[in-house]
């Protein structure tokens, strides 16, 4: 079994601006590689001050505490005899620099610059970074090292995993059998598969092993989301992989955890496929005259097609929503979260993560305190809905009626109450957010935000209002999906949950902000208002993702939505967006913390808050 070489991915939990915590969880799990006799450690890049540590990364403090860390970490490595790989901030001729130390037997052999990352990418290599004990190959980039353990050759890449296609052509051709990745990149929903199907792609084509690391185990989660994840593949075979909320019995945990799994030299010997051959010369021709467009166009294109794999997507996400809350919790120790309930589809949503955080940090379900807060448009059917759901989930509620202090308020600036205008309806949702800050406020609370990413797109929340909160968790999740994130969610309760979570998935769409009809029924619907939120999704996807011009976005969604609507709806349709898509730009600009948990996300697409509209609409001027 000489062929045999142990590797021992290890995720160490990180606190922001704090070496010395971070030094700790680095020791305690080197004490449990030792155990297995671990022949190389991987830990994460800058697994000693995390990249959300931002501007202190430059501190000479930190750094100071970043190198004392550091070499308690090589006196813990006489015992183990392992050959650890971790990542720290380390001052080179005055300037921080982003390394990756190698140690080994008491000894730090090696500083790797950890090139393409963040505040300190910038900082060229210093050179004479390697000693002479590792060997420097000209064919590889800056930041590539060789070094040898056994039979096999391995290479240090402390790089992006998107990255990754762009360095093994060069280090295939050395002979390098296995690549170790220390990353510390944000997750989205997609992200975790991305990087597991891309790696298991690269491992097969090049015949040979990655092992990956990402840090963030307890970071911090605004403004984007941080969970570990390591996986180690050989020859395209995933022998190992495991994130933060999949390790033990403990779903959702921000605790370290490390594996071992061992590589065989002759397995990867036998699939080195690399060939240094010259890659054929492809030429496109130039053809005109295509009809149509082949390829599908999907309604939905935020979920996959296969029920299957958009099911696994729900969960993926709705596990995100529930760690970044649960890290917002544990980080700042408010151990209570104030919501507002309205029987809508958000607020629910909003409310089950609230449930499933404080049942992951084992805190009591009154914790959860959500408030019906009825006002002139709220109809009995989302109130009792709203009134249910808490009950069943355990949470407390607090009913507080918003009418006598509005119309109190209307009295006092002086405006008609029969005018029901602008004013008269975010007057409502600025009681309702006043509310819960204050209720908040009196119990040490957070409050968790509940608007969606298609409200955030076409501004259709009140500034000051809605728009508000301590920590936002849907803001990443379009309403379509919203509604299928709830439909999903249904066979996780039982019947009588699972009956109001049906009934409000059924419900229209409103703010309830204007009175129901004679009978009770909701009046102010917003679809009836805006257009399909299906085709609103469909248009933000392809701007956001793509950056598709207007022009573009119609000629799409007339092909994905040629049996539901007319060419001239979705032309109307398509205006109405573009105008309150920067209309809406001013609330974007100053919203409240949350993760960017999904790669579509409004973050991602910064414009002015005063940007005109005007420029992209005159694409769409000669289209009748």
């Amino acid at each position: 079994m000489n062929s045999v070489i142990r590797l021992c991915c290890c995720i160490n939990r990180v606190s922001s601006g704090n070496p010395s915590y971070c030094r700790d969880s680095v020791i305690d799990l080197l004490e449990e590689t030792e155990k297995h006799s671990a022949d190389i450690s991987l830990f994460p890049r800058l697994a000693l001050c995390p990249p959300s540590s931002d501007a202190l990364l430059e501190s000479n403090a930190i750094s100071n505490l970043c190198e004392e860390a550091l070499d308690q970490i090589r006196l813990a490595s006489t015992k183990s005899g392992s050959c650890i790989i971790v990542g720290l901030v380390k001052r080179f001729f005055g300037r921080p620099m982003d390394v990756i130390a190698v140690v080994q037997n008491g000894e730090v052999s090696a500083y790797l610059p950890a090139a393409g990352y963040g505040r300190l990418s910038s900082v060229d290599p210093v050179a004479g970074f390697y000693p002479q004990s590792l060997e420097n190959t000209s064919d590889l980039y800056p930041w590539d090292t060789l070094f040898s353990c056994g039979d096999l050759k391995f290479c240090i890449c402390p790089c992006p995993v998107k990255e990754l296609p762009l360095h093994l052509p060069a280090l295939a051709k050395t002979g390098c059998h296995a690549v170790f990745v220390p990353c510390y990149e944000p997750v989205t929903a997609e992200s975790q598969q991305k990087n597991i199907d891309l790696i298991r792609a690269l491992s097969d084509n090049f015949g040979i092993a990655i092992i990956f690391v990402n840090g963030g185990q307890g970071d911090t989660s605004c403004p984007v989301c941080f969970e570990g994840q390591a996986a180690i593949c050989e020859c395209g075979e995933l022998l190992a992989h495991h994130n933060g909320n999949s390790v033990g019995d403990h779903t959702y945990s921000l605790e370290s955890f490390s594996f071992c799994r061992d590589l065989d030299c002759d397995i990867i010997s036998a699939c080195q496929k690399f060939s240094s051959a010259k890659r054929p010369e492809i030429i496109l021709n130039e053809t005109s005259g295509k009809k149509g467009l082949l390829r599908q166009i999907r309604e939905d294109p935020f979920l996959s097609s296969d029920p299957q794999q958009a099911e696994n997507y729900l969960e993926t996400l709705f596990c995100l929503q529930v760690q970044s809350l649960v890290s917002r919790i544990t980080n700042t120790g408010l151990h209570r979260l104030v919501i507002g309930v309205s029987g809508g589809l958000d607020s629910t949503l909003a409310l089950l993560v609230c449930h499933q955080a404080l049942q992951q940090l084992e805190l009591p379900s009154k914790n959860l305190i959500a408030i019906t807060m009825p006002g002139f448009g709220t109809s009995d059917r989302t109130y009792y809905n709203a009134l249910s759901l808490i009950s069943s989930l355990g949470a407390e509620n607090r009913d507080i009626s918003i009418k006598a202090s509005v119309l109190q308020h209307f009295e006092d600036i002086g405006h008609d109450p029969s005018l029901r205008d602008v004013t008269y309806e975010n007057a409502q949702a600025r009681e309702r957010t006043q509310i819960l800050f204050d209720v908040a406020n009196s119990c040490r609370g957070l409050v968790v935000g509940t608007g969606d990413m298609s409200e955030d797109a076409l501004g259709w929340c009140t500034f000051g209002g809605d728009h508000l909160a301590s920590y936002n968790v849907n803001v990443c999740l379009t309403k379509t999906m919203i509604r299928k994130m709830v439909t999903y969610l249904c066979s996780r309760f039982d019947e009588q949950i699972s009956s109001i979570l049906r009934d409000i998935v059924d419900t229209p769409v409103s703010p309830e902000l204007l009175p129901p009809d004679e009978s009770g029924k909701i009046q102010q619907k917003t679809e009836d208002i805006l257009g399909s939120y299906r085709l609103h999704d469909f248009f933000l996807y392809y701007l956001l993702r793509y950056n598709f011009p207007p022009r573009k976005l119609y000629y799409y969604a007339c092909i994905a939505f040629s049996e539901e609507f007319s060419a001239n709806y979705i032309l109307e349709k398509l205006k109405v967006f573009l105008n309150r898509f920067f209309a809406g730009q001013f609330k974007r600009s100053c919203s409240p913390d949350s993760a960017d948990i999904t790669e579509v996300c409004l973050s991602r697409y910064p414009i002015p808050s005063d940007c005109s509209a005007q420029a992209l609409l005159s694409d769409l001027s000669d289209i009748h």
